[in-house]
């Protein structure tokens, strides 16, 4: 049996502090992609290594993409809060990369890191303050600035002088949080369990498509059981004997279809399916015995639906009884499950 699904108990800002760099961009990406629609992007890609020339995560508006207008998220995983000393160094890299490549000055550069410190986050909304203090450490020549050509030096000044500095920005955990929080996204990043609760699917009068072979199947146990003349799902409703039945065994259905629909939309990756796959193993199982009847079949392994250890999955506090045997319909109706065999009626 799997082990129970341990849920992380840490904050976000304490599970970050144990990731690598590459997690905090791809993290950013997946922020940035979610604000696609929102700020007008036409893509966002994660460029990262150690050429980069301070664009970790880029999304841009046009199919010019670095040659046209484009926004500039670079990514900063430090153990301390972000300090203006830091900053300084990346902010020359976008100046010097318009000088030796193509590349356009983005329109916006963001610094995202867990925390920033409050005296960055206060030069960073002075953007004329923000300017002097870089062209200080621009004449200071560290070492950044001393190591390149002289040539390079004053084209890049020309440009700092040029340029708003109110394209610069810094973005904190919080920040990201406000929008990662409303994802699917969210629970499988920090290892949190789903939040809210299935949508209920209501049963239509009329049998659907998505619906047909798993009725099919239930219509070969009536007339196995109770005779031919029950040949149509609409003989199966009006039967006395199976009327009942076959409503109950819609309702569990579309009780799974509801958990399904749940799982696509606020879990990632593929819970469902995993569970699906999970409770396959054990009742193929209880399928394959003998049985003298499709009717045996069917309800014994209905039953034991209801004994398969599930803890392992994130879904397991919505999967009831209805949403199991419901399970066992969706896996009829994909031929997973039959219920009369030739020999064992």
């Amino acid at each position: 049996m799997a082990m129970p699904n341990q849920f992380d108990r840490r904050t976000p800002l304490q599970q970050v502090w144990f990731w690598q760099p590459e997690q905090w961009e791809e993290f950013t990406y997946e922020w940035a992609r979610m604000r696609m629609a929102a700020e007008g992007y036409l893509g966002v890609e994660i460029i990262g290594g150690s050429n980069d020339r301070g664009a970790d995560v880029v999304a841009f508006f046009s199919d010019q993409r670095l040659n046209g207008e484009w926004h500039c998220y670079q990514c900063k995983l430090y153990k301390d809060e972000l300090k203006l000393s830091d900053a300084l160094p990346e902010m020359l890299k976008p100046f010097v990369a318009t000088v030796e490549t193509t590349r356009t000055l983005p329109t916006r550069y963001s610094f995202v890191a867990p925390r920033i410190h409050p005296r960055l986050k206060d030069i960073i909304l002075t953007p004329v303050e923000l300017k002097r203090r870089f062209l200080s450490y621009l004449e200071e020549r560290p070492r950044p600035v001393a190591a390149l050509p002289s040539a390079t030096l004053r084209a890049v000044k020309e440009r700092v002088a040029d340029t708003d500095f109110s394209m610069f920005w810094a973005v904190n955990l919080d920040e990201i949080l406000e929008v990662y929080s409303a994802s699917p996204l969210y629970g499988s990043r920090f290892n949190y369990p789903p939040s809210g609760k299935p949508a209920k699917l209501v049963v239509p009068p009329e049998p659907n498509a998505d619906e047909a072979r798993f009725l099919e199947q239930l219509l070969d146990v009536y007339q196995e059981r109770f005779g031919v003349h029950i040949a149509t799902v609409h003989d199966a409703f009006t039967h006395e004997e199976t009327g009942e039945h076959i409503g109950r065994q819609r309702e569990a259905f579309y009780a799974a279809e509801s958990l399904r629909m749940y799982a696509r939309e606020s879990v990632p990756g593929e819970a469902y399916e995993d569970l699906q796959s999970d409770v396959l193993d054990n009742l193929i199982e209880v399928a394959d015995r003998d049985f003298p009847s499709g009717w045996g079949r069917l309800q014994s392994v209905l039953q034991a639906s209801g004994q398969v250890q599930v803890v392992a999955s994130v879904l397991i506090s919505h999967f009831k009884n209805i949403e199991r045997k419901g399970m066992c319909h969706q896996l009829a109706n994909e031929d997973k499950l039959t219920w009369c065999k030739v020999g064992n009626r």
